[in-house]
């Protein structure tokens, strides 16, 4: 911002210096103003600006899955490495490890993708949902079934969820048939902002 410097002219003699002092005070107003307008409108439109975001969430490694009821959906929970050459602005779950977290100051809109491959009891029919903090979503479900010998079923799940700032999507399996334990073989975990 420019300070107007002191006035050296002699008071009321010099009417045109005063008519000039007026008027440059009048346009560096004008300029004061526009400068404010310019970077009020710049702010709204950083702050209006969608950031962009996507996740890749992964497990290779495996863990069991302990089942008490047949056809209750509950959560892996377990660790999985995030990619970070493909991951911005998503962290990985803190209530759930095996979930993906919007790390933005804004609500998204995500689609999801999420895979796994669990074995089970013979034949065994088994199920996968994604959960957002730790509500599974019904609508996500899908099933497959174990192999004779116990083989891994494959999971595959796809969605498109809004999240809130600090919101966390999750996955979540059940055996369908029993109360035999679940092994997960891997999974993973893909999200991609679409607005």
């Amino acid at each position: 911002m420019t300070t107007k410097p002191n006035s050296f002219l002699p008071p009321n003699s010099q009417l045109w210096g005063r008519w000039v002092e007026t008027t440059l005070n009048s346009i560096l107003a004008v300029r004061q103003k526009a400068e404010q307008d310019i970077a009020n409108a710049l702010r709204q439109l950083n702050i209006s600006s969608r950031q962009p975001m996507r996740g890749m969430l992964w497990n290779q490694t495996g863990t069991t899955v302990t089942i008490t009821t047949a056809g209750v959906y509950v959560p892996i929970n377990l660790a999985g490495t995030l990619d970070v050459d493909g991951t911005f602005n998503t962290v990985a779950g803190t209530v759930n490890a095996s979930g993906l977290k919007n790390g933005t100051d804004q609500a998204r809109t995500i689609m999801f993708i999420a895979s796994c491959d669990v074995s089970g009891a013979n034949s065994d029919a088994i199920g996968l949902k994604l959960a957002v903090n730790g509500v599974p979503i019904d609508a996500t479900e899908c099933r497959s079934f174990t192999g004779p010998s116990a083989e891994a079923g494959k999971l595959l799940s796809q969605w498109i969820q809004r999240v809130e700032p600090g919101d966390e999507i999750s996955l979540w399996v059940a055996n369908i048939d029993g109360t035999t334990n679940l092994n997960v073989e891997r999974f993973k975990l893909l999200a991609h902002a679409i607005l």
